[in-house]
């Protein structure tokens, strides 16, 4: 028994050392980029028809962070991504989520960009929605919009 325990807590241990990689390949993802696009997933990705204001900034001065820091998003997702119902042990893999943080925090138009399977995609979106407002991107002391990639595991337990 507890042999048992003490597998069961490095398996944990392990679980969110793949998760805190996973999150830290996406922050460095984000940070490689260097320029300021006009991206607006109402009207199209064409910078010519976008409204003032509505640029979605990938260069900034302060980061969009989860409150809490990196492992609160990692215990975050620990504690909510879950497999669908009658789904455990049919795939494992990450799905890839890319969302907005807006000027106020909230997280909009969460779309995945890596499928891994439709119930998946499903529960990533799910548990993307879920987020508490984050704390959001700063250029010159004002708030931006800025995208974010997040890598949402799927593992057998």
């Amino acid at each position: 028994m507890e042999n048992q325990i003490k597998t069961n807590k490095a398996l944990k241990g392990l679980r969110q050392l793949a998760i805190l990689a996973a999150v830290s390949i996406a922050f460095a993802f984000m940070a490689c980029e260097s320029q300021m696009t006009g991206l607006d997933e109402t009207r199209g990705s064409d910078p010519k028809i976008l409204a003032p204001g509505s640029q979605i900034f990938v260069d900034y001065e302060q980061q969009a962070s989860f409150p809490g820091g990196e492992q609160a998003l990692l215990d975050f997702l620990d504690q909510n991504v879950r497999y669908p119902d009658g789904y455990e042990g049919c795939a494992q893999g990450r799905v890839v989520v890319t969302f907005t943080i807006n000027y106020d925090g909230n997280v909009i138009n969460p779309k995945v960009t890596r499928s891994l399977d439709k119930p998946l995609d499903d529960e990533a979106l799910r548990v993307v929605r879920l987020m508490p407002k984050w704390i959001p991107a700063k250029e010159n002391g004002k708030c931006k919009r800025v995208k974010y990639t997040l890598p949402i595991p799927f593992k057998l337990k």
